[in-house]
Order: structure tokens, then C-alpha cells, then sequence
């Protein structure tokens, strides 16, 4: 069948996703089930171990949904375990030079290419599949991100650029407006944009594809992003949908009850 979230990329239609935090499987299963092009399961920032992960890929699967997972960090205890679980993408943050990048694909990647170790469980329908297809072919179809966050990130992308099967960048504007000195402030960093507006226009440059992250679901913030030519964009988070929509609930019931008073016979 393919990785679907390469086939959706390569369609050259921009994708639209959120980001999951949350560790409960069925919030994969509900969002994938609202039309996202993919989720965004978080493992740095958020309490996700590998078990709410690997659930929220059975579940995101479930609802037709590819998923991209972000690691914890740039290390092989780290990538190794989440790339045998069978993602459709994997995000390593932090990624600031050509060595850290080279790593963090290297991960990924088989011998002799690359130094990945075997041992995929999930991602070979746990043996249903053959070991020998998956280590010439299938391992090769996950999408493979480094996730650009300073300054010097974006100064030494096009050296990122060739490093064999890295397939793009994602931009995380908030570590890199602080990393210039606006933390805060995006998107309306001086410096934050200038650098954005570059590490889009050389990623395009090196026939990359580049995504952002933001936890804004304001509709000015997101034309902001798109306007700016990115080829994906993870928006909110499912802790913010599920606040803002009770706020909005609450402030609709208090308006309502103000019009319809209790009734004093009610009281006890």
C-alpha cells in the first residue's frame, strides 16, 4: 500500500494537522476520524511514553489517519524503539548542525547506508511481513524529519539537505524566535520571520518540503503561515480544543440562564 503520508506529501496539496498530547488512544481515533490529512503524536514536551504512543498509531490506523511521531530527542534509544512501533514519519527536534542531522537519519536508515539495529515489531505486522521486503523497501517509505529551531539550523540547511534520505525540515517557531531573542513573540518576530521566510525558501530551494508547528488556532496566525508558503502545518493541540470548546459551552450556558432565571420554588 505505500506510506500514505508520502503519497499525500507528494501530491503537492498542502497538508493540514494537529497535535496530540493527550495519552488517551481514543483521542487518535476521534481526530483522525474529523478529515486530518495526519496527527502529530508529541513525545518531547508531553507525558506520551512508548506505550501511549505505539496505542494512539493502532488507533490512528483505526480511523485511516497516518501519524508523525516526534521523538524525545536526538539519540538511537530514543528513535530506535518509536521506529519498530511503525509510524508513518518520525520528527527528531533540535536539530542544529550537519552532524546532529546526519545522526539522527543514520538512526533510521539500515546497513550499510545507515546504522539503524534490527528489530521491527509493529512495523512488520509483528512478522506477518517479510523482515527482508521491510529492510529493502518499507523501512525506506517512512518519512523522515529534522526539526529546525535556531538560528544556526537554518544557516547550514542546504549541507542538511543532501544528507541521503532526509525527506524535509519542520520549523518550530517558538524555540527559534527564542533562540534570536523574541521568544513570545511569534509570529511577529522581526528576526523569527526574517529566518522562517529563509529556511522555507531554502528548503524549496533543495526540493525539500518544510512544515511548522504552532499550538495557535487563530485564523490569523495560521494564513500568517500558510501565506508563507509552507507545504504542512500542524495547528492546536487536543488539550486546547477540548478547553476552548468548554469555555465556549460555559459562556453560552451563563448567557442563557441569565434569561431564564431559577425558579424560587426550586430551593430547598
Amino acid at each position: 500500500m505505500g506510506n500514505t503520508f508520502r503519497m499525500a506529501l507528494n501530491s503537492g496539496r498542502r497538508l493540514l494537522g494537529t497535535h496530540v498530547n493527550l495519552v488517551d488512544y481514543r483521542t487518535c481515533e476521534m481526530l483522525g476520524a474529523v478529515g486530518f490529512d495526519y496527527l502529530w503524536i508529541d513525545m518531547e514536551h508531553i507525558s506520551t511514553d512508548f506505550h501511549d504512543m505505539e496505542r494512539h498509531l493502532i488507533a490512528a490506523k483505526a480511523a485511516g489517519t497516518p501519524c508523525l511521531v516526534r521523538v524525545t530527542w536526538n539519540d538511537i534509544p530514543n528513535i530506535k524503539r518509536v521506529l519498530e512501533a511503525g509510524p508513518d514519519a518520525i520528527v527528531v527536534p533540535m536539530v542544529n548542525s550537519v552532524e546532529e542531522a546526519r545522526r539522527a537519519i543514520d538512526t533510521c536508515i539500515y546497513p550499510p547506508e545507515g546504522r539503524r539495529g534490527f528489530g521491527p515489531c509493529r512495523a512488520i505486522r509483528y512478522g506477518i511481513d517479510s523482515a527482508r521486503e521491510y529492510i529493502h523497501h518499507a523501512s525506506k517509505e517512512l518519512c523522515r524529519f529534522v526539526q529546525v529551531e535556531t538560528r544556526e539550523a537554518v544557516e547550514c540547511m542546504e549541507k542538511i539537505a543532501e544528507i541521503p534520505y532526509l525527506d524535509g525540515f519542520i520549523i518550530g517557531p517558538m524555540d527559534l524566535s527564542g533562540s534570536v531573542g523574541e521568544l513570545g513573540q511569534s509570529p511577529n518576530g522581526v528576526e523569527a520571520n526574517r529566518l522562517i521566510e529563509t529556511a522555507i525558501r531554502k528548503a524549496h530551494a533543495c526540493g525539500k518540503p518544510i512544515g511548522i508547528s504552532t499550538g495557535a488556532d487563530n485564523a490569523e496566525e495560521l494564513a500568517h503561515w500558510m501565506s508563507m508558503g509552507v507545504d504542512f502545518l500542524s495547528a492546536s493541540t487536543d488539550m486546547w480544543g477540548i478547553i476552548k470548546s468548554a469555555r465556549e459551552l460555559l459562556e453560552r450556558m451563563e448567557a442563557i440562564s441569565v434569561r431564564y432565571p431559577r425558579c424560587s420554588g426550586g430551593q430547598p
